[in-house]
């Protein structure tokens, strides 16, 4: 089973269009297809108001979408991170489904620990990525992201790079062990969710920030778009109700095909 998420804040939601494509290359469904279940579920009229963490889950033979109501104080803005003692153990860590009930495991034990989110690192000691999140970090004033192929491609990293060249800082892609990062002037673990968390301890020991990530969030809520604007952009060549007919017989997804796109 694949699954997508999306935060939608009072009626906007951060580029729709990338979570499609993503979910789009992973299971092989025609983007066509897949913009119209989109389509489907952000047309709903409750959407409008308050915050929703809606869900779309996927495999071969059927589609499920949830749309879930969320409180504001889920939402959070430091985040405290831990590393377990053995390596990523995901089998397709470049989709976001199949291995779940792993990275809820990993991400029980860090709260066991005391801690929110669980660090993967790879065989090589370098570090991939959070157990559900992206984390980059800030190095002399350049955003470093992970350089792993290994790793679910991120909306939100993506969102925050193009931030990052519009404002003129320098992003760099490149492996790093956990050491490295911990030691950087600033953390930042990245999901659909929270958006920006900045990392406050890491394995119980406290972790630098210099002030970067209020103006990075301002600049994620202009990036966010109006349902009904992007309902009016999107193309609809054929109705949602006819592919949502048809999404008994989607394109079998092969997990070793999917490749992650470079975002640098």
């Amino acid at each position: 089973m694949l699954h997508d998420s999306l935060l939608i804040r009072h009626g906007r939601v951060l580029d729709v269009d990338g979570h499609i494509e993503r979910l789009s290359r992973s299971s092989g469904w025609s983007l066509d297809r897949m913009r119209a279940v989109y389509r489907e579920l952000l047309q709903r009229p409750e959407l409008a108001e308050g915050l929703w963490f809606p869900r779309i889950s996927i495999d071969q033979l059927t589609c499920r979408v949830q749309t879930r109501s969320i409180a504001e104080t889920t939402l959070r803005t430091e985040v405290r991170l831990w590393t377990p003692s053995c390596s990523d153990p995901r089998q397709w860590p470049e989709l976001k489904g199949p291995d779940f009930p792993v990275q809820r495991s990993l991400r029980a034990q860090a709260q066991v620990s005391g801690a929110d989110e669980a660090v993967l690192v790879g065989a090589d000691g370098t570090l991939r990525e959070g157990a559900f999140s992206s984390i980059v970090h800030w190095s002399e004033g350049r955003l470093v992201v992970s350089g792993s192929e290994q790793r679910l491609p991120s909306v939100t990293e993506a969102a925050v790079i193009r931030i990052a060249g519009l404002r003129g800082d320098a992003v760099e892609s490149r492996l790093c062990t956990p050491d490295e990062v911990r030691a950087a002037d600033e953390v930042w673990v990245l999901s659909s969710l929270h958006g920006i968390r900045v990392v406050s301890t890491w394995d119980g020991l406290r972790v630098a920030s210099n002030g970067r990530a209020d103006d990075y969030r301002a600049a994620l809520r202009g990036c966010e778009q109006h349902l009904v604007e992007w309902l009016e952009n999107a193309p609809a060549e054929r109705s949602a109700q006819r592919h949502i007919a048809h999404l008994r017989q989607p394109e079998r997804y092969v997990p070793h095909q999917c490749k992650r796109d470079r975002h640098i």
